[in-house]
């Protein structure tokens, strides 16, 4: 990242911009996903307008559960890479010491 800082400025917000779009995208893919598996899974009844107790219930623990997994899963995935980041900061100390 501090690579960012020698790009010039209009290459600097292009990329920063760049960012926040895929981090949009991203948000908006998982939204997504999370209405229509929830909704696929707990509405069943369209003999009326509004849904029932129990769908409302369902739809309720479903989004909870799939955000739950996704912020569990996102954490995993930054300890994750936070690993490799230091094994390779070890791997490369090891290699400029051999010399």
């Amino acid at each position: 990242m501090e690579n960012i800082q020698n790009l010039p400025k209009h290459q600097q917000q292009q990329l920063e911009q760049h960012l926040v779009n895929s981090q949009v995208k991203d948000s908006l893919t998982m939204y997504m996903g999370l209405v229509e598996r929830c909704f696929d899974t707990c509405v069943n009844n369209f003999r009326t307008k509004s849904i029932d107790k129990y769908e409302t219930k369902c739809l309720t623990n479903c989004a909870e559960r799939y955000i739950k997994t996704a912020n569990r899963t996102g954490l995993r995935f930054q300890e994750h890479q936070a690993m490799q980041m230091k094994r390779a900061q070890e791997m490369a100390q090891g290699m400029g010491g051999a010399n």
